[in-house]
This record gives structure tokens, sequence and C-alpha cells, in this order.
């Protein structure tokens, strides 16, 4: 998914709780934005099915999704590997930074169901607050080949409290199965990454 730079305003209202985050984005029923963490507004969302049961929602650090049982999920952008939309499919597909984890489908519907009146379903503010979330937890990148002829991604990301952290794109498993000469070129990656950012690399 392409970044789109949008940046969001500070407004006092925050501090007033979901009713005046509804001001902005009157979509989610209230008693599903009520679930939503309240780290600032609320940037977009988008209903899962017509009945408008259930609803996934961004703010500035979370992605999180809501049905009338509760919360469903909660990912802190960090944990966000990347987001493609696919208008034919009218699917956001989001993939992890645990390479582990298999990834999450959001399909949404045209519209949902007011009383006897469909009300139609723009998702751009959710795709854009879903490209903001995982540009700004991505701080820095490097890229390169291990010995073995793997290309490995290292980043430096930013997690919901502030603090930055390493990770690769590969999994636990796929790591520890590297060899002496693999295992010491992703250790490089992973100076170069941290280096990049004034991150302790001892």
């Amino acid at each position: 998914m392409a970044p789109i730079r949008k940046a969001s305003s500070a407004r006092p209202a925050w501090r007033s709780g979901v009713a005046a985050r509804l001001r902005r984005r009157a979509a989610i029923p209230p008693v599903l934005a009520a679930m939503v963490p309240d780290d600032g507004p609320l940037l977009g969302a988008v209903p899962l099915v017509e009945d408008d049961s259930r609803w996934a929602a961004a703010t500035a650090n979370y992605l999180t999704v809501v049905g009338h049982g509760g919360v469903e999920l909660r990912r802190g952008w960090h944990e966000v590997e990347r987001g493609r939309w696919d208008a034919q499919a009218a699917t956001f597909t989001l993939t992890w930074t645990d390479a582990t984890r298999r990834p999450l489908v959001l399909t949404v519907p045209e519209a949902v169901s007011r009383g006897e009146k469909a009300v139609a379903v723009d998702v751009a503010p959710f795709a854009r607050a879903l490209r903001q979330g995982v540009e700004s937890a991505l701080v820095h990148a490097v890229t390169g080949q291990l010995p073995g002829g793997r290309r490995v991604t290292v980043s430096v990301r930013r997690d919901s409290d502030g603090r930055l952290y390493t990770a690769s794109d590969l999994s636990t498993d796929d790591a520890a199965a590297l060899d002496e000469a693999d295992g010491a070129a992703l250790e490089e990656l992973i100076r170069r990454a941290r280096d990049g950012v004034g991150l302790p690399t001892g």
C-alpha cells in the first residue's frame, strides 16, 4: 500500500470522550466506538458486516476490531508490516511483522443498514489512517542479501508506547535455523539498522 502522509490536528475535544470523537466520525455506532482505545481522534472506521454489528477502527496507535461481543482484535500499528486495499474484492489485507501470523482480511460491505435505509460506506478515511499508522511506526529499514542468497529486511520500529525496537522479516524459526555465515550477516544488518537511528549497536 503506497504511503499517504496526512497529519491530524490535535483538539481539546479529544478529552471529552467518545461523544466528541463521534462528531468527527459518526458512522460507527456509539456502543462500538466506546470500545476503541482513546489515544486520540477516531481517524477512520469501516463496517465489516452489513448489519452494522462489527467494525474495524483506526486511531493514532491502534487497529481495533470490535463487535457487540467486545474487542475482537487490537494491534499496534508497529505490528503491521503492510496493508493493501483491493477495490474489486472490497477487502483490506494486512500482513504482520511477525511472519508466523496469518494475514488479516477485512471485507467491507458497500453499505450498512440503518433502519429502513442503506447508508453507503466510504473507505477512504480508514485507508488513509491505515497508511499513516504503518508509516509512522516504521522509523528506519535496511535490506541486504545473506550469503545463502536470502534477502532480509531489518527495520527499526516505534511501538505504541514510543519505544524503538528492531525487527526483521524472518520468522523466529527461520532466524534460528540460519547457519553461522547467514547469522553473522543478519547481525550486521541489525547493527546497521540500529546505527542508522543512533541506537546502541554493541
